[in-house]
């Protein structure tokens, strides 16, 4: 494939992939390296057919986030409502930049220590398992250690680059 065909298929890829709807999710991590957190929109369950469930995280190699959980050993995984675009956007790094992420939302620590979002929709506990990096993205595996289920409301949702929600019907 030549590199202006490759250029091509990538960026027919980003455009189908914008326009898939995703939950948005805030990662936290905590531990010797640090804390840190981030969001993301790429997530997805693996496995609940094995004795700790399995779910999947992926992050930019150059994510500070990334490389503390990586060390850390330990990562959350938050699922945002409809209320949380504020916070989404403060650990997508586009406001708040000179500010402590966590001085925002409501965050409480989790039975294991890790920082968890109070008014998560969900929150995980897991202890990172596996990991691989695929081109320029860690994939990071998660063995859950707990579950948190918050209100019973509608997810934030990520779509052709910008937000939505769930129509209610």
């Amino acid at each position: 494939m030549s590199g202006e065909q490759a250029d091509d298929l990538r960026g027919r890829f980003l455009e189908a992939m914008s326009r898939a709807a995703n939950s948005i999710y805030i990662v936290t991590t905590d531990g010797p390296a640090g804390r840190g957190g981030v969001t993301v929109t790429a997530f997805s369950s693996v496995s609940a057919d094995v004795s700790e469930p399995r779910l999947l995280i992926c992050l930019h190699h150059e994510s500070s986030t990334a490389q503390m959980i990586r060390a850390n050993g330990v990562f959350c995984v938050n699922m945002l409502g409809g209320a949380h675009e504020d916070l989404s956007e403060r650990f997508a790094g586009r406001s708040g930049k000179d500010e402590d992420r966590f001085a925002k939302g409501n965050w409480v620590r989790a039975a294991s220590g890790l920082l968890r979002l109070e008014d998560a929709l969900a929150s995980y506990d897991c202890l990172l398992s596996e990991q691989s990096l695929v081109g320029t993205h860690h994939v990071l595996f998660g063995a859950v250690q707990d579950v948190v289920l918050g209100a019973n409301a509608l997810p934030l949702l990520h779509n052709r680059r910008g937000y939505g929600a769930v129509a209610e019907g």
